[in-house]
């Protein structure tokens, strides 16, 4: 982490279903993001605070992850982290709930995940499902710069 700024910490669901709100996640993307828990557990990596969208294929990720790296940890959900929600919205949503200096992890969804980082740093660099963007955020949480990308589709 970088000293006590915040980190905005964007996570694709895993491989589901399908896309309604009850579309659950597929085995293959319970294991990845159980992987990724994993990976991320043994780097010491630990959030904040969580929030994850309200639709079950969100709640599945949130709560495979945090069983790896921060167990007994319930995400708060937020209405705003669902696909078609505009990314200002969703920015200011989380904004309004206090984001702490430190890591935030937020589960969310595509095109809302794509479109947030883009507005925070000029860029998306691709949310394949169970992909994790971290985001330094600079000028009062409006803008950032990305500090790593993990996932399936990272280079």
């Amino acid at each position: 982490m970088v000293g006590m700024s915040a980190i905005l910490c964007l996570l694709r669901h895993g491989r589901a279903t399908g896309q309604g709100p009850d579309a659950e996640l597929l085995p293959e993307g319970a294991a990845y993001v159980a992987a990724l828990g994993r990976r991320l557990a043994g780097e010491g990596w630990r959030p904040q605070s969580v929030y994850a969208s309200p639709y079950l294929r969100a709640r599945e990720t949130a709560r495979i992850v945090l069983a790896e790296i921060a167990p007994g940890v319930t995400p708060a959900l937020l209405e705003e982290l669902t696909p078609e929600t505009p990314p200002k919205e969703a920015l200011a949503a989380l904004l309004a709930s206090g984001l702490p200096p430190g890591r935030t992890l937020v589960v969310a969804h595509l095109p809302l995940l794509g479109l947030l980082c883009d507005e925070l740093t000029g860029d998306d660099p691709g949310f394949h499902p169970g992909t994790l963007v971290e985001i330094e955020l600079t000028e009062g949480a409006r803008s950032g710069r990305i500090l790593r990308t993990l996932g399936p589709g990272a280079a």
